[in-house]
């Protein structure tokens, strides 16, 4: 008995030792609320997880039904409904026909949509019954119908083929067994036990189970990673688990090939940035290389300028010559030539003085101006306003002198370069 295993994988040891613990813990917690309690509460259920290695393709809209042998519901305490099509009276008359009378309630189509449309009359209608039954050609409309307290309420209608000769069979079937709907994520919740059951009434439900649970999961128990039991709020008791061997295929298979792929990448990754590193050295003695060099050809193109400069001025003074030359060729007299020299020194000096002494002359003016503001002072307030303008005007006019005077400086200097240019120019020519 020690080394019996449920379809050669899960020890039946295992199993009873953590069902024992669970339904142990699980009846003195009850016990207590039922003392505190006056009315007793929804009787816990004893579930099954599967946790899997890979996530399952797609969804799968009907259930999946498992077969125990202790049947979860009773029909003689808990009332089951049967969902069908319409017109809902044929049903009922087909019911009767077969004598089956553990159908408490039938409910159409029509109804769904006029009777039981608002969302009280569902509350009500989930609460009554423990079960729902429906016609497999009506699957895909429910969900919309219903609503999802269903389906929070762990109450999906199953599947039922209501066109079988043995009807009676066929709703039994589906009373005595529990259904798998598996998700879109790695863990799944299959009820295998009530708390009413005892102990070996779970795991006789959980060692049918367990074969068809494996065979409708995609890659069997090689996907399979662990199992568990716990209740609804209790915590997992672990009964099953793979084993970790890198040789077991799955999602442990070729643990030692990933860890050879990253120590070739980690080494890829080293020398990647070795060479980095030798490029970034490179460079940097590569640039002050190319300094000096910016530095020695813009010392290039400064000396270039420079002689490029110096030429072009050589040019100008020849073109000065070459006037000379020609005023000599049309004015013979000689002693015309100093004069325009002396016109031109003339202002040159005039220029001069008048650069050295600008602003003498103007306080010597605005100073007498000055003076004759006291003089138009009068006690009244009104008349000492009309005259405080006068100096900001005299200031106005003191500073447009001023600066019509820098602008003659301005010219005569401009005059007294020209003519120094033209003097050289012509010093040139007779040399």
């Amino acid at each position: 008995m020690a080394n019996e295993l449920i379809d050669e994988h899960v020890s039946i040891k295992q199993c009873r030792l953590a069902i024992d613990a669970l339904h142990a813990h699980e009846s003195k917690k009850q016990a207590k609320i039922d003392e505190l309690e006056l009315i007793s509460g929804k009787e816990p259920n004893i579930w099954l997880n599967v946790t899997v290695k890979k996530i399952p393709p797609g969804h799968r809209i009907k259930p999946v039904k498992v077969p125990v042998v202790h049947p979860l519901v009773d029909p003689r305490t808990t009332p089951i409904c049967l969902i069908t099509k319409d017109p809902q009276r044929q049903y009922k008359d087909l019911l009767e026909t077969n004598n089956i009378k553990f159908i408490s309630r039938v409910v159409g189509i029509e109804k769904l949509k006029g009777k039981f449309k608002p969302f009280e009359a569902r509350r009500a209608l989930l609460k009554e019954n423990g079960m729902f039954l429906a016609d497999e050609r009506i699957i895909p409309l429910l969900p919309k119908l219903l609503g999802k307290k269903w389906f929070e309420a762990k109450k999906q209608p199953i599947p039922v083929c209501l066109t079988r000769k043995d009807l009676k069979g066929e709703l039994e079937r589906a009373v005595s067994s529990t259904y798998m709907n598996q998700n879109q994520g790695t863990c799944t919740s299959i009820k295998i036990g009530v708390l009413s059951h005892t102990p070996a009434q779970i795991v006789a439900n959980l060692q049918k189970a367990l074969p068809t649970i494996a065979a409708n999961i995609k890659d069997g128990w090689e996907n399979i990673q662990a199992l568990h039991i716990k209740t609804n709020s209790s915590v997992s008791l672990p009964i099953w688990s793979c084993s970790l061997d890198a040789s077991e295929e799955g999602r442990w298979h070729g643990l030692e090939a990933v860890e050879e792929m990253e120590d070739v990448s980690a080494a890829a990754k080293g020398k990647k940035r070795t060479s980095s590193s030798d490029e970034e050295e490179s460079d940097e003695e590569e640039k002050p290389k190319k300094r000096s060099k910016n530095a020695d050809g813009s010392s290039t193109k400064k000396s270039a300028t420079k002689v490029a400069s110096t030429p072009k001025a050589a040019p100008a003074k020849a073109s000065s010559s070459d006037k000379a030359a020609k005023s000599k060729a049309t004015k013979p007299s000689p002693a015309d030539k100093p004069a325009p020299v002396k016109e031109a020194s003339k202002p040159a000096k005039k220029a001069s003085k008048s650069a050295e002494s600008p602003v003498a002359p103007s306080p010597a003016k605005s100073a007498p101006k000055a003076k004759a503001t006291p003089a138009v002072k009068a006690p009244e307030p009104k008349e000492s306003k009309v005259a405080t303008p006068a100096p900001k005007a005299e200031k106005k006019a003191t500073n447009v002198a001023l600066e019509k005077k820098k602008e003659k400086v301005k010219v005569v200097k401009r005059a007294g370069k020209s003519a120094k240019s033209a003097l050289l120019g012509k010093k040139a020519g007779q040399e």
